[in-house]
């Protein structure tokens, strides 16, 4: 069809703005109930279709993160994201993606 990367950040830039565009509208009239609508809408694509960004901090990898800042500065950053979060518990005992080394070129390869 000739579609490329273009197309896909187009239809995620409509489909983004168009839903919070209906959340705003509907927070107007509803309040806090279109958020919880929205909510119940995604816990419902979880179940039936896999949906995982309802657990928005591990969707985005912030435990990794975490402990990324963590060993940098020996544990004692105090700018972590889960500490104390409400989302902390489905990271307990979880475990850290591998770390890969690094591939260099052999020499004479280009």
């Amino acid at each position: 069809m000739g579609y490329k990367f273009q197309f896909i950040t187009l239809a995620g830039f409509h489909a983004l703005n168009h839903t919070m565009f209906e959340l705003a509208r509907e927070y107007k009239t509803l309040g806090m109930s279109a958020y919880s609508e929205l909510q119940e809408a995604e816990f419902q694509s979880e179940k039936e279709h896999q949906y995982s960004a309802v657990k928005h901090q591990r969707f985005v990898g912030t435990g990794y993160f975490d402990t990324v800042q963590n060993v940098i500065s020996s544990g004692t950053a105090s700018t972590t994201a889960l500490a104390g979060s409400t989302e902390a518990e489905q990271f307990h005992n979880m475990p850290l993606p591998p770390v890969s080394e690094p591939q260099h070129a052999a020499a004479g390869n280009d």
